[in-house]
């Protein structure tokens, strides 16, 4: 018996280790566990990948992070803005116009009102469903902008599947209401969130982590169906009877012999984006009273931004602030500058935007080009999931997370989906 091996040491791959009372050794190609919830720290300031935070509504997973961090987390209410053409206002703007120009306020509110007709109406695809939800002005001015922006694509490209409990669809009381009054309206999917105290995000993954069996520096670069075997970039093979995946599905295809060839079509066309994250240290503090904002400008390389040391005071030194902006890329929209120039570029639209002044001292760049970020669900997306998903089933292969699944996952998401598997293996295994 070769017993059950695990590709990946990053929240699902550690849950599925932690859940399956660590009978499985993990195979991670990078040098330390956490995947896309690693945070790393440099010259006093501690950056995650992309903003991360915990919002879960999961007992479960709330009692397994608090746990990990010994109880010692910052619980908040978000304070998050839009910015539009200098303009700022809370997030999310659809419920909060009050404090942009009035022609842009009263066309929104006229195309909102249009829309109520229209509320029910099937949509093929998700500018459809924008224009029918909130009207076309909402859709074109500041949905379809920073799709284009997040998702690399234009509305139309993608479907709605995902949409589910992450965009809310006012009433028109409440537009109203967020129009005419300075009264806050906070209808974002996030009402609270908690963050560690310290060493980033992934501190909430310390306990899974701490018995877990994990191999450092091993790359998959061929997997054997046949005879059930692993073989790694360092040369090392190993066999294994069931294998448990949350490497981005892609290249678990990529590494696969004698491939179906309708297996191989369907991974060809999975499509993500990729993400530069630019870390700045600061060293003035309260440069920001929010904890992130969203940029809705074409012009401007940033999608978001978000604050690392308003989340922690752990993560930048005292009197300094930890900034970072997102700026994603993809095959169907590359970046508009070239890699070097994109922290400079990022720098200058901070400081247009009113972020950060000419004068500020910046004590710390940093820089991150990660290849996977979001799944990008267009028309074909299901289709060619789930016959991957089940070519690999079939062959005892179990994908787990945002990158095995090939799914918008959050994290407590992909980390239940670890246990899921666990659990579903745990009945044939004790």
């Amino acid at each position: 018996m070769h017993g059950v091996v695990t590709l990946g040491a990053g929240i699902a791959g550690l849950s599925f280790s932690y859940h399956f009372n660590h009978l499985t050794e993990i195979y991670e190609k990078e040098g330390s566990w956490g995947g896309h919830c690693r945070s790393h720290s440099t010259e006093g300031f501690t950056f995650d990948r992309g903003i991360h935070i915990s919002f879960t509504k999961d007992d479960y997973v709330r009692k397994l992070f608090a746990a990990s961090v010994a109880d010692q987390y910052g619980e908040f209410s978000p304070v998050v803005y839009s910015v539009f053409a200098s303009h700022w206002v809370r997030h999310p703007v659809e419920t909060n116009l009050k404090g942009l120009p009035a022609e842009l306020v009263a066309q929104c509110l006229i195309d909102f009102i249009r829309a109520e007709q229209n509320r029910d109406r099937p949509a093929g695809n998700y500018r459809e469903w924008l224009i029918s939800s909130f009207g076309r002005t909402f859709a074109e001015r500041f949905h379809s902008v920073y799709s284009r922006k997040y998702w690399t694509v234009d509305p139309e490209y993608l479907t709605t599947e995902w949409v589910a409990q992450r965009i809310y669809r006012p009433t028109l009381e409440e537009v109203l209401r967020g129009a005419l009054s300075d009264q806050f309206c906070n209808v974002y999917y996030i009402d609270s969130f908690r963050y560690p105290a310290k060493g980033g995000y992934q501190s909430f993954l310390r306990l899974m982590a701490a018995e877990a069996v994990i191999r450092y520096g091993f790359e998959l670069v061929e997997l054997d169906l046949k005879n059930k075997k692993l073989i790694f970039s360092n040369g090392f093979q190993r066999y294994y009877d069931t294998l448990v995946s949350s490497i981005p599905l892609p290249e678990l295809i990529r590494c696969i012999k004698d491939l179906p060839a309708e297996v191989k079509e369907a991974a060809s066309r999975l499509a993500h984006t990729s993400v530069v994250l630019v870390n700045l240290g600061v060293k003035k503090g309260d440069l920001a009273k929010c904890h992130w904002f969203y940029v809705y400008d074409e012009d401007f390389l940033p999608a978001r931004v978000h604050f690392s040391s308003n989340l922690s005071g752990s993560n930048a030194p005292p009197g300094c602030t930890g900034i970072q902006a997102e700026i994603y890329h993809s095959t169907f929209k590359p970046l508009k500058v070239p890699a070097p120039d994109v922290m400079e570029r990022a720098i200058e639209n901070l400081i247009e935007i009113g972020i950060l002044a000419k004068d500020d001292d910046i004590i710390l760049t940093d820089y991150q080009d990660l290849q996977y970020a979001n799944v990008i669900y267009d028309r074909n997306y299901r289709k060619n999931r789930e016959l991957i998903l089940d070519f690999l089933e079939k062959n005892h292969i179990y994908c787990i997370g945002r990158y095995g699944e090939w799914a918008y996952l959050w994290s407590d998401q992909s980390l239940l989906s670890g246990k899921r598997v666990a659990e579903k293996l745990g009945g044939d295994t004790f």
